[in-house]
């Protein structure tokens, strides 16, 4: 059987309780059930937002769970249980994907086939509206509090809030972060530093050990100088340390060397594959001696020492082909007017069961014998049939509250709202990071390359057919114009525009 998890959080708020782990939790479960899925776990968040994966620490230890190869499935009851920032959900769900795990909704129509990721997209972005909604609304509270000098927000290591939300310094902790500050200013190691911290058993607002990206932050934190800024509104409180301190901590940090090649956002990774051998395409990074950073997608096989005649790819000119050739392929009128078609079928088929009704004949039976017992004490029936009379009752208020979340579950899109939610990539500008990384994740689906083209497979079937085959673009990766030159001595990167 397959081994599955769920995972259930809930935002900060005076309406939200622990009411709503468990309700999460028992749809989770009725859907494992009706999988034929085993759950084997729990992740529960309370009182965190979705926003971004900042303190969700049961979220946080799933993924690296799944890392382990675990489990097989993560329920979650809704897309924005998962997240609501699409770079987060997007960044996750490729973690779950390369760990081979599966990521399921229990209360949201996302069947599998490739349409059914184009209305996952739109799901989530959805779930980003309501959250960037909600957090304008959240905001313009939080600036009325700022004016009345009460901060809303958490306060880093060294201060606290008293009881009327006001800033005030923690004096124990403070003393520890002057000492870091002074250190780094006479160029004590970092380590050096994290040492202290731990000798005087200060630890994060996590209750971990400060590592070193914890201090990194610290020491460029400039509210350590007494000066908090919330929505255009400044509070000034007791400073922990002087601007020239801050000043001079900060000048040490930038004067250290810093690796300028990093791994970069490989949007089509894990989709990427070479075109000779079959392996993924894995991203690659290399610095020049001038300091300049190139990143590539390179064959697996080469990138382990085997043979293969595939050429490394330029990533980002790689990346834009593939993103203009969507485009211009998928997000025609004829395609958009297909592909939200086959998103409404699916979305149709989905909620063809209609569980409310059955809820409800439930519902009706057990009224029944409610009755039929009631009579039958009337008439003089035993004390069993008092007992049996309670157990009915407990099972009428629970078939309530199943008829009442499967009559709140979320409508059907409509026609028109996927419809226009597809035409807005037509107008995206394909070099800008987010919205190429928006256009890839929702459309391509696999991309095969050799050194002379790529043929783009997209989550969606062709024209004139409503079966899973996925319709497929052939492009020529060579006589590219509007190539800048790359040094071939650093490595042979094939020149794409």
């Amino acid at each position: 059987m397959t081994k599955g998890v769920i995972y259930a959080r809930y935002s900060e708020g005076p309406r939200q309780t622990d009411q709503s782990i468990e309700g999460q939790v028992a749809d989770c479960r009725s859907y494992a059930e009706s999988h034929n899925i085993k759950i084997i776990g729990v992740y529960a968040d309370r009182h965190i937002s979705g926003k971004s994966t900042a303190g969700r620490d049961e979220f946080m230890r799933m993924i690296q769970d799944a890392e382990q190869h675990l489990f097989d499935v993560v329920i979650v009851w809704k897309i924005d249980r998962f997240g609501r920032d699409r770079a987060d959900i997007a960044i996750y769900k490729s973690k779950l994907k390369k760990a081979g795990v599966q990521l399921k909704y229990a209360r949201e129509s996302v069947p599998d086939g490739p349409e059914g990721i184009i209305l996952e997209s739109v799901l989530e972005g959805l779930a980003e509206y309501y959250s960037a909604d909600l957090r304008q609304k959240v905001m313009r509270g939080m600036k009325e509090s700022a004016k009345k000098g009460q901060y809303p927000s958490a306060v880093p290591i060294g201060y606290k809030k008293d009881k009327d939300k006001h800033i005030i310094v923690d004096e124990e902790k403070a003393d520890a972060v002057r000492e870091a500050f002074k250190l780094c200013a006479d160029g004590v190691r970092q380590v050096d530093i994290l040492k202290m911290f731990e000798a005087r058993g200060i630890v994060s607002k996590r209750g971990t050990k400060i590592d070193k990206a914890t201090l990194h932050r610290m020491l460029r934190n400039r509210r350590y100088t007494g000066k908090f800024e919330i929505m255009d509104v400044v509070i000034e409180t007791e400073p922990i340390v002087s601007d020239e301190l801050f000043e001079a901590a900060a000048a040490r940090l930038n004067s250290g060397k810093h690796n300028a090649a990093g791994k970069g956002d490989y949007m089509l990774s894990c989709k990427c594959y070479c075109g000779y051998c079959g392996k993924l395409m894995r991203g690659e990074s290399g610095t020049s001696k001038s300091g300049k950073v190139y990143n590539y997608y390179k064959c697996a096989t080469k990138k382990t020492g085997g043979e293969c005649e595939s050429r490394p790819l330029s990533k980002d000119i790689f990346e834009k082909i593939v993103a203009r050739a969507t485009v211009d392929y998928v997000l025609t009128d004829e395609m958009i007017d297909h592909i939200t078609e086959r998103v409404m079928e699916i979305q149709a088929k989905d909620r063809e069961f209609d569980r409310t009704e059955v809820l409800k004949k439930q519902l009706d039976a057990c009224k029944k014998k409610q009755k039929n017992i009631m009579d039958a004490i009337e008439d003089g029936a035993g004390s069993q049939m008092v007992a049996r009379l309670n157990e009915l009752e407990a099972e009428e208020e629970s078939l309530e509250v199943e008829i009442s979340r499967e009559e709140i579950k979320a409508p059907l899109l409509s026609y028109d709202l996927v419809h226009s939610w597809l035409c807005l990539y037509r107008y995206g500008d394909i070099d800008d990071d987010d919205f190429r990384r928006r256009l890839l994740d929702t459309f391509v689906a696999r991309v095969e390359v050799t050194n002379e083209e790529a043929v783009i497979y997209y989550n969606a079937s062709p024209l004139n057919k409503s079966d899973d085959t996925l319709c497929s673009n052939k492009v020529s990766l060579v006589d590219q114009t509007g190539v800048e030159p790359v040094s071939k001595s650093l490595f042979p990167v094939l020149l794409l525009s």
